[in-house]
């Protein structure tokens, strides 16, 4: 990302995903106005210009470029299991009782879709020492088109659901599991940056050699490495769905 701030008149604006950025991270539209400002909740709004380069914004400065929403709500979102993101759920399921039209029901399949297929064939297929299983030959012609394209067709984006939730597919390769995964992993590079203690930069180090292995964290060893994680995190086995709504009333309150 440029490290000036950018002309938001510049169009057109393209959202392409909420993420994690460093922290210090500048919105990309401080200095407007005279207001120039970071991102302090270390998550951000992608967007692409007009010459294709990628600026991070926070969420106020993104939603006034563009208008409003427009699509941000559709952006495959990779801080959604981090704390205070709210309950997790099914991203291709809307809330009950809520009206979707055709186009933002597509929208929120594709979201869903680009997601879990850069999950496994980028951002967890990237920790150093991840298991194998992470990559998925079946995803590498997805993964291929969509590198050529930035977009995913309604038949290739069923297809990568369909492999997401296949009975056949781990807990541990699903994506909520594969969001835990990242997000653990971020924060835990952040905080060997920071350690400077040697017993304490071993211990992050077999943490996230742990995590790359199994996929998969204890309680335990997310509270001593000090990660600030969903309430559910880790938690592999699929709820009740009953259950599973009293928590996210639980959480939602």
């Amino acid at each position: 990302m440029s490290a000036n701030p950018v002309s938001l008149f510049a169009s057109p604006w393209t959202p392409v995903r909420k993420d994690f950025v460093d922290p210090g991270t500048r919105c990309a539209g401080s200095g407007v106005a005279g207001k120039g400002h970071g991102i302090g909740s270390g998550h951000a709004y992608i967007l692409r210009d007009a010459a294709g380069h990628e600026h991070a914004f926070g969420p106020d400065c993104a939603h006034r470029l563009l208008g409003g929403d427009a699509g941000l709500d559709s952006v495959p979102d990779f801080t959604a299991r981090a704390a205070g993101a709210g309950p997790w759920r099914d991203d291709t399921r809307p809330r009950r009782g809520a009206r979707v039209g055709p186009e933002r029901e597509q929208a929120r399949q594709h979201a869903a879709a680009v997601r879990y297929l850069l999950l496994r064939m980028e951002k967890v297929a990237a920790v150093p020492r991840v298991q194998p299983s992470v990559r998925f030959a079946p995803l590498d012609p997805l993964y291929a088109a969509w590198r050529e394209t930035g977009a995913l067709t309604p038949q290739q984006a069923s297809r990568v659901l369909a492999i997401e939730r296949s009975p056949s597919t781990p807990a541990t390769l699903k994506s909520a599991n594969l969001l835990d995964v990242y997000t653990a992993y971020v924060q835990l590079e952040r905080a060997l940056r920071d350690a400077v203690r040697l017993e304490q930069q071993r211990f992050l180090r077999g943490v996230m050699d742990w995590l790359a292995r199994h996929l998969t964290l204890t309680r335990a060893q997310g509270e001593a490495a000090g990660l600030a994680l969903h309430p559910r995190a880790w938690q592999l086995e699929a709820l009740p769905r009953r259950a599973a709504a009293g928590r996210d009333a639980d959480w939602e309150s």
